[in-house]
């Protein structure tokens, strides 16, 4: 194979194989805005189930259609900040799926959303998924 040749067909693989990682979504934002009241986190190692109730504390997540979070832990303001929902790899999908990336660092896979009910998980082997109930 000649170098001009070499160069387009590795040119051509290059093209095909760049993603939309990090691409904004906003209609996902927005209908995630409204208060969330944590229900329950579920993984491990071990599998474990924790409430409310088994951790002694409430969690409530407050995301706003302008990209501000604020996150209480029994009504005291734990932390804050802004958030963006992107597109990139998980361990749950080939294809790229929505994230939610907040400010302090933290992102989750947004495993699923509906009116009333939101599912977080971490993009790890062995992590948690958390489940929030719309106030």
């Amino acid at each position: 194979m000649n170098k001009p040749s070499f160069l387009l067909v590795f040119a051509a693989l290059f093209a095909f194989s760049c993603t939309n990682e990090g691409v904004l979504t906003t209609a996902t934002s927005t209908s995630l805005a409204g208060d969330w009241r944590w229900v329950l986190s579920k993984g491990g190692i071990a599998g474990t189930t924790i409430t409310p109730t088994s951790a002694g504390y409430q969690l409530k997540l407050v995301l706003t259609s302008d990209f501000k979070f604020s996150l209480y832990k029994s009504a005291v303001l734990e932390k804050s900040g802004t958030y963006e929902i992107i597109k990139a790899k998980s361990i749950y999908k080939i294809e790229l799926v929505d994230f939610i990336k907040f400010s302090d660092g933290t992102s989750f896979v947004i495993m699923s959303h509906s009116d009333d009910e939101l599912s977080l998980a971490d993009n790890i082997y062995d992590g948690f998924s958390d489940v929030y109930k719309q106030i």
